[in-house]
C-alpha cells in the first residue's frame, strides 16, 4: 500500500503543478472588474460536478478508509486538501483536529457534487450545528457557539 500511496501522492502533485500553471494566466486579473458578475455567475448558477471529475483523480482511486493506517490517513488528508486547495475549494475543519482523522470526511467528499469556479474560495463544511451529533467530538467549538448564540438570540426575543 505505501507504494500505491506515493504513486498516487505524485499524481496529484502533478495535478497541482499543471493548474498552478494555468491559474498563472488570471493573476494579472483586477478583482473589481467584468470577471465578477461571470465569477458570481458561476459560483451561483455553475453545473455541479463531482469533486473526482474536477480535481481529475478518481473516487476510486482513493483507498477506502479503513484499509490505511492514521498515518497513511493523515499523508492523505494534506495532500488532497493542499489539491482541492487549488480548485479553490478550503476544508472547513475545527483548529486543531488532526489529519489522521480528516480523511474519511475528504474521502466521503471526494463523490459530492460542487460548482468548479476560477476565483475565490468555496469553503465546505462538515458540521451541522447539532451538538448532539457533532462529527468532531472534543474538537468542535461551532455546535457549542452556535447553540449559545441560539439561547441568547431566543432569550433576548421572549424579553420582547
Amino acid at each position: 500500500m505505501e507504494r500505491y500511496i506515493q504513486q498516487l501522492i505524485e499524481d496529484i502533485s502533478e495535478i497541482s503543478k499543471n493548474t498552478k500553471s494555468t491559474k498563472k494566466a488570471f493573476e494579472k486579473i483586477d478583482g473589481k472588474n467584468e470577471f465578477d458578475e461571470a465569477n458570481i455567475d458561476e459560483y451561483l448558477y455553475g453545473e455541479r460536478i463531482k469533486i473526482a471529475d474536477i480535481t481529475g483523480i478518481s473516487t476510486m482511486l482513493l483507498p477506502p478508509p479503513k484499509k490505511l493506517t492514521k498515518k497513511q490517513q493523515a499523508i492523505l488528508s494534506v495532500e488532497l486538501e493542499k489539491l482541492l486547495q487549488e480548485f479553490h475549494f478550503e476544508l472547513d475543519f475545527p483548529i486543531n483536529y488532526p489529519n489522521k482523522l480528516r480523511y474519511p470526511f475528504i474521502y466521503k467528499f471526494w463523490d459530492e457534487k460542487h460548482t468548479n469556479i476560477s476565483f475565490g474560495t468555496s469553503h465546505i463544511e462538515f458540521c451541522n450545528y447539532d451538538l448532539e451529533n457533532c462529527p468532531f467530538p472534543k474538537h468542535c467549538t461551532s455546535c457549542k457557539d452556535w447553540e449559545k448564540d441560539w439561547e441568547q438570540d431566543k432569550n433576548q426575543k421572549d424579553k420582547t
